[in-house]
């Protein structure tokens, strides 16, 4: 039996008091009103309290639900269930929110998953758009509509099939593999599941003037007028100092920046070095802080991306410059070293005619702040599944931990434990 099949008979299990097509299936004169959702309530509420189902549209939800899998996600966590003290329409509006609300803006909620996580989330009017799909009899429609619809997720959705459902090696290019873990097809699912999670947590209209950081991947990918225009390797959190998910702006760059080291970093890193470790590194306390002066050994070398977040994570430039050409770029405390910092900055300048007084600001060898005359929106992403330059699936290490917390949320952990032990170890790619 298919898996569309079984849950085609659930559903028709729950619904056998309806035996004409057509007929609906609410069972009390007023629905909705005792539903703790909120959005099923509204749901009502917009209809006028009437039923809104009938054995045409649960058949359609049925099917819709049972193609969950391409997005990683489990059917059955979708089929509509008996509800004690609610009416059929009801269980099917309930279960169909819930695969809407899994589709639109994610199954699982991220705060459980990230410690910090401030990226816009997509937001849509369920319950107006429910209301609208089951009125006009195109619920299937409506419901492929809402997960994203960028060709990175299409890839990512394919290569999941692919993973999941094969027995040997996949078809689906895939050229990278995390360090130190399995490539067996079930693991390859549980990543490529986790990143699709992600994917529909985001805005569907991202800034179109923004940078976007990959913090698992270590790059950056720059937007003007929703083209991608410039790209950089970059470092960022190591393991045990992680780059958070946060979504800012900055409206200023600053030319030879001083490091206000952070108390922590100071305490356990600085401190214990002593004094002449300070002198040599130019540092001193400033207003009982501990602070690297501008210059050649700064830190933050020439120029900081002076990005706007109560966090104090931004990006910047860097004296040792060698890192970047290295595979293993999670080496920061957490904020974000941009490879070629001053002239990605120049060119960011330019843009608003300010080339010239950040060149002049930083020949002054002071500290001094350039107004943009504009804000640019800065996304820090955790993908560790994503595509290359030449459009093909890449699967990047989880430095941070994340996937197997994400995947084990939504549902995959007993799949990818019994996998694990059967599947040898296996490196794709050409």
């Amino acid at each position: 039996m298919t898996r569309r099949h079984s849950l085609t008979l659930a559903a028709a299990a729950l619904l056998t008091e309806c035996q004409r097509s057509g007929q609906p299936f609410g069972q009390r004169a007023e629905l909705g009103r005792n539903i703790s959702d909120p959005v099923a309530r509204r749901f009502y509420s917009l209809r006028g309290w009437r039923a809104a189902w009938d054995r045409n549209s649960a058949q359609s939800l049925s099917h819709a639900v049972a193609g969950a899998g391409a997005h990683g996600l489990a059917p059955g966590a979708f089929a509509p269930k008996p509800l004690p003290g609610h009416a059929t329409d009801e269980s099917l509006t309930i279960a169909a929110l819930a695969y809407a609300r899994a589709l639109s803006s994610g199954f699982v909620n991220p705060h459980t998953i990230e410690p910090i996580f401030t990226l816009e989330r997509n937001s849509i009017d369920l319950a107006a758009g429910l209301a609208k799909a089951t009125d006009s009899g195109d619920l299937e429609g409506w419901l492929n509509s809402l997960p994203p619809a960028d060709a990175e997720y299409k890839a990512l959705s394919a290569a999941y099939v692919t993973a999941i459902g094969q027995a040997g090696l996949p078809s689906a290019p895939i050229d990278g593999a995390p360090v130190g873990s399995s490539m067996a097809p079930a693991d390859q699912a549980r990543q490529l599941a986790a990143n699709l999670e992600r994917r529909r947590w985001l805005s569907r209209t991202p800034p179109p003037h923004r940078i976007d950081v990959n913090t698992a991947g270590a790059f950056l990918d720059y937007f003007k007028s929703g083209q991608q225009t410039w790209s950089a390797n970059t470092v960022v959190g190591r393991e045990d100092h992680p780059t958070p998910s946060i979504q800012a702006a900055f409206r200023r760059l600053i030319a030879n920046p001083p490091w206000r080291v952070p108390t922590g970093i100071a305490e356990k890193e600085i401190v214990p070095k002593g004094a002449g470790y300070m002198a040599r590194e130019d540092m001193h306390y400033v207003d009982g802080h501990i602070e690297q002066a501008p210059g050649p050994k700064c830190a933050l070398g020439l120029v900081k991306f002076d990005v706007e977040d109560p966090y104090d994570i931004y990006l910047h430039d860097t004296p040792g410059k060698a890192a970047f050409a290295q595979p293993e770029r999670h080496r920061s405390h957490g904020c974000v070293r941009v490879e070629n910092a001053v002239s990605f900055a120049r060119d960011i300048a330019s843009e608003t005619g300010k080339a010239d007084e950040f060149d002049q600001a930083l020949a002054s060898q002071h500290t001094a702040q350039v107004e943009l005359g504009q804000s640019i929106a800065v996304r820090l992403l955790y993908h560790t599944a994503y595509l290359n330059e030449t459009g093909r699936v890449l699967l990047a290490p989880d430095v941070y931990g994340a996937d197997d917390k994400l995947a084990t949320a939504l549902g995959m952990r007993q799949a990818a434990a019994a996998a694990h032990s059967k599947e040898p170890d296996i490196l794709l790619g050409p």
